[in-house]
């Protein structure tokens, strides 16, 4: 009998994907009445720097953090990849906001993409009501994640 070798192959073909969504909603003038440390700590650190009320206001919003990873990165160091933040406001109803983003640094394995909704964009059009995060390469969406209402 002959002992069988098990080997495996890696398939080039694995799929980047987004491993973890992480949103804050920051009302600068609403205390926090959360147990959780974290929450707290969210809103100091985001409320940094800010001295006047008027610069607190500037920094309520929504904040997003998208991590994500690309296996096959290497394949395309000279490809153009694109992420896409598009969302609803509330007062604006179902007209869809868009903002591209080509990112600074190379792509690499794993990614994090930050997107925040603040400032006159916020306080003019309202919270956000839906959304979806779009990773787009040579004009093909890769992966995406979105709210439930979108």
């Amino acid at each position: 009998m002959v002992p069988a070798l098990l080997t495996s192959c890696q398939s080039t073909d694995k799929k980047a994907s987004i491993i973890n969504s992480k949103y804050f909603f920051l009302d600068a003038e609403e205390q926090m009445a959360s147990e959780d440390p974290m929450v707290g700590f969210e809103k100091k650190h985001l409320l940094h720097g800010a001295i006047s009320q008027e610069e607190k206001n500037q920094r309520s919003g929504h904040y997003y953090v998208f991590d994500w990873i690309d296996p096959n990165w290497s394949h395309f160091k000279n490809s153009s990849t694109l992420v896409r933040f598009e969302y609803r406001q509330k007062k604006t109803g179902s007209k869809i906001h868009r903002k591209d983003f080509y990112p600074q640094s190379q792509i690499t394995y794993r990614n994090k993409t930050k997107i925040k909704i603040t400032g006159k964009d916020y306080q003019v059009n309202g919270k956000v009501t839906a959304w979806r995060f779009s990773i787009i390469r040579e004009g093909t969406i890769i992966t995406s994640d979105q709210s439930y209402l979108w």
